[in-house]
């Protein structure tokens, strides 16, 4: 059993953890955000130096948002070199890599309870890249926004009586209403 075994099974004591052929949204908890807390502070540990941070962010970051019941991390590297370090780091603490999805994701790991069960998603980016910058601006604005939450809480449950469990479909539809969130000029919702 790898270390991060029992730390994925603390996460679904709190209700978290999704199939890869379901698509579910939830509104985030407080014992979400403190299993998220808890999971980055755990990865933190385990990449060590080599990143220069690790966030909770996403819809299961912002109390009360509709969310997957998935923890979503994004960690900042700052060469590419380091990339390497940290996906051998997360290997060995029982992270799967999926591959690069370059601009739509970063280097991307999934952490499983059971094969095709996951309970958190983990981006490798370059810290302070647009990337980086994105993933941050959205959980702030979502936190911060009554009118962004609304707006992508509606959206998001269009996208899902619209795309059923098409994971693919909803998450293209979803970027496109977070790119509209974050606004092309960069500005934000007030």
């Amino acid at each position: 059993m790898k270390p991060s075994v029992p730390v994925a099974r603390r996460l679904t004591d709190v209700g978290l953890g999704l199939a890869y052929d379901e698509l579910r949204l939830e509104p985030t908890t407080d014992a979400w955000l403190a299993a998220g807390a808890a999971l980055r502070d755990h990865v933190a540990d385990v990449v060590g130096a080599t990143a220069v941070g690790v966030v909770h962010v996403g819809s299961s970051a912002v109390r009360d948002m509709l969310s997957k019941p998935i923890v979503d991390l994004a960690v900042g590297v700052v060469a590419d070199d380091d990339i390497a370090d940290v996906g051998r780091r997360l290997d060995d603490d029982g992270w799967i890599y999926r591959g690069d999805a370059r601009d739509e994701g970063g280097h991307v790991f999934v952490l499983e309870t059971s094969p095709w069960h996951r309970v958190a998603h983990l981006h490798v980016v370059g810290h302070g890249s647009d990337q980086w910058t994105n993933y941050v601006r959205l959980r702030d604005q979502l936190r911060t926004s009554s009118e962004a939450r609304h707006r992508y809480a509606t959206d998001k449950l269009r996208l899902l009586a619209a795309c059923g469990n098409d994971r693919e479909a909803y998450t293209i539809g979803k970027t496109e209403v977070v790119l509209s969130i974050l606004g092309a000029d960069g500005d934000e919702l007030s």
